[in-house]
């Protein structure tokens, strides 16, 4: 038994009440169409839409103050009816409150209803569920659409099909990605190496330099200052080429990680949320290729290069002057102690 109250003078027996309110409460709840039907029943006739300041005249019909009103604005003292046409007295609309509680809760329905199938994937062309997706313009369909002409002769599948079909295809991606994560760090490797390499040659040419002019720093001077500071030049050069390589292929590396970790995301993700935009994710990750830049730039090798043939260069020159030197030396050497020798015996 429904009880509800209403202003003065509306009506409280349920023979006025909307006719779904007369059913069994949860019979209603049931159909799962409950909101649909009150709804139907709290419609104004005049304007079509849900009940605004509900009111109810003489023959117990219900409408919109405003829309009732409007249409006893031109009567004296009683007016017709728009649905079953008997007179009715103007001064006798009565507000209902037990239908404006009821517009009420409709409307405190429809929003929660509304929210509720937000959360649910719903075609917006036939408001039926998403149960397919379709492989060749990669959307969800509907039981309506997978029949249309627009996707009948494409590649249609049901969505947990194709969601682990696609995880599939993403621990593929992954191995074939962090197979290229191993090679790309070798390569890297190989790279600071050579990096490592080149400084190590610099250092040891300025060691060369800074070994063969002690002997002779003060006549050669200059030539070992014009030298060395190519030399830091060079290394300073190659520190900077060193640099610049992990600068150049660390970013990669980590947007190769990361590519990874989101192709992992995705692939724990619910099946509607993995298939969206899944081509592009793959996509991406295919495309993936390590641009591998020079370690140590080829004019540096080019420099250091013509470093070293001139370092070669003096040091034979070096030598060739030492070892003439100290032949020359001893011979004088010879010359002064036989002369020292023969003064003393002269003394």
């Amino acid at each position: 038994m429904l009880v509800s109250t209403v202003d003065s003078g509306a009506p409280t027996d349920l023979a006025q009440l909307p006719t779904v309110l007369k059913q069994p409460c949860c019979s209603v709840m049931a159909s799962g169409q409950f909101v649909n039907k009150l709804q139907e029943e709290v419609i104004c006739p005049i304007c079509l839409d849900i009940l605004q300041k509900p009111v109810t005249i003489d023959c117990g019909h219900n409408f919109c103050l405003k829309c009732i009103t409007q249409i006893g604005e031109t009567s004296c003292g009683f007016f017709k009816c728009p649905l079953c046409k008997t007179s009715v007295r103007k001064n006798a609309i009565r507000f209902n409150s037990l239908l404006r509680n009821l517009v009420e809760k409709i409307q405190a329905l429809q929003a929660s209803e509304v929210q509720s199938k937000r959360k649910e994937a719903t075609c917006p062309r036939h408001q039926e569920m998403f149960h397919y997706f379709c492989e060749d313009d990669g959307k969800f369909l509907c039981f309506v659409c997978r029949e249309s002409k627009d996707h009948k002769s494409h590649n249609v599948s049901l969505i947990e099909e194709a969601a682990q079909n696609y995880q599939g295809q993403i621990q593929e991606q992954i191995q074939v990605l962090q197979q290229k994560e191993k090679e790309t760090v070798q390569v890297k490797a190989q790279g600071v190496h050579g990096v490592d390499v080149f400084t190590d040659q610099v250092e040891h040419e300025k060691q060369r330099i800074l070994t063969e002019f002690e002997l002779l720093h003060q006549v050669l001077e200059e030539e070992k200052n014009f030298l060395l500071s190519r030399i830091y030049w060079l290394g300073h050069e190659g520190t900077e080429a060193g640099k610049h390589y992990v600068a150049s292929t660390e970013p990669q590396l980590n947007d190769l990680k990361k590519l990874i970790d989101s192709l992992k995301t995705k692939q724990n993700m619910p099946p509607r949320q993995l298939l969206e935009d899944i081509k592009v994710v793959l996509c991406r990750s295919e495309e993936f290729q390590f641009l591998n830049p020079t370690p140590v730039p080829l004019e540096l090798e080019k420099k250091l290069s013509e470093a070293k043939s001139r370092h070669d260069s003096i040091t034979g020159s070096l030598k060739k002057f030492k070892d003439q030197l100290q032949a020359d030396r001893k011979k004088d050497e010879n010359r002064f102690f036989k002369s020292m020798n023969k003064n003393d015996m002269k003394s």
